[in-house]
């Protein structure tokens, strides 16, 4: 890249950043809405506070180790204590900062080899975010793989949250909703519920819910009032108390489509009209809100939560 553009790409993120920072001044928005993106952790799992300072981000989300093998280096305590120091030092709580379970890990697999390593696998996450000081862990419930039922599935869930729990302190689970693509568990909210009926401890059990995969999974967050509806219902089945994380994603696919394939915010099936919605609505205050968009040039992460922000009205 020539220093002309490095320059003027410098300047346009300048701009983002200082925008983001006039809209979460505005109305008492500072401090209720934490808006942000799940970064990389690439030279060391610390950057993912620098690289959300950088993006404008309040919240982020991010991988505790490589995607692509179930056995993984131990965690470094030195890389530890400086990721701790640097959520410290920039004002980031655990409550705003949402680890992503690893793809690998299917804890409702009929498969008995696959599932205890999905185990073991959660264990060793658990105990990661403890070390790292993170108090949510946030992974996709698993997949009957269509040789189950869905009652088995929701069991086997439930025994390795279970499980986890009594290895493991305080950190709490955090099921994702999903588009119903398949043979996966928690398309619908009541799939959630079951799963959460048979945990234990059910004080380190939430839900995160992705915008794109609640509308695949055919909720139509895109009709007037259809945030504000997808709420009620969520509360009316799962309740509320339970709901510590949203994902913000567009869908490329159309309502009910079971397809699970994220578009940028206002680029999609969903619509920026909803994602206003999401930004304005009080009972999605406090809690991390995090975008797993494509991005494209000219509209990456900083230009998205620059745009979620300038949604926020005023107060």
């Amino acid at each position: 890249m020539s220093s002309k553009k490095k320059e003027t790409r410098k300047r346009k993120r300048e701009d983002v950043l200082e925008e983001v920072k006039n809209c979460k001044q505005r109305g008492g928005i500072k401090g209720t809405k934490y808006i942000g993106a799940h970064v990389g952790i690439q030279g060391g799992i610390w950057k993912a506070v620098e690289s959300c300072m950088e993006m404008g981000g309040q919240s982020f989300a991010l991988f505790l180790g490589s995607q692509r093998s179930w056995k993984r280096s131990p965690l470094d305590p030195t890389a530890a204590n400086k990721f701790r120091d640097q959520c410290s030092q920039h004002g980031f709580h655990s409550a705003h900062i949402l680890p992503h379970g690893s793809y690998l890990m299917n804890c409702g697999s009929p498969k008995k080899d696959v599932f205890e390593k999905s185990q073991a696998l959660l264990v060793d996450e658990l105990r990661r975010c403890s070390l790292l000081g993170l108090s949510l862990y946030n992974f996709h419930p698993g997949s009957s793989l269509g040789t189950i039922t869905t009652e088995q599935c929701v069991d086997k869930i439930a025994a390795a949250i279970n499980h986890a729990h009594r290895q493991t302190p305080a950190v709490v689970t955090v099921l994702e909703n999903m588009s119903g693509q398949g043979s996966t568990i928690g398309g619908k909210f009541l799939e959630l519920k079951s799963i959460i009926d048979k945990v234990r401890d059910q004080s380190r059990v939430g839900v995160c819910l992705d915008t794109c995969h609640a509308f695949a999974a055919g909720y139509d967050l895109a009709a007037e009032g259809g945030v504000a509806a997808m709420l009620d219902e969520f509360h009316q089945v799962v309740g509320l108390g339970f709901l510590k994380a949203v994902h913000l994603n567009d869908s490329k696919g159309k309502l009910g489509s079971n397809l699970d394939r994220h578009e940028d915010i206002g680029k999609g099936q969903i619509g920026i009209t909803a994602f206003r919605d999401i930004v304005n609505e009080p009972r999605l205050d406090n809690i991390p809100l995090i975008l797993e968009t494509p991005g494209r040039p000219g509209f990456e992460y900083a230009e998205q939560i620059a745009l979620l922000y300038s949604l926020v009205e005023e107060k």
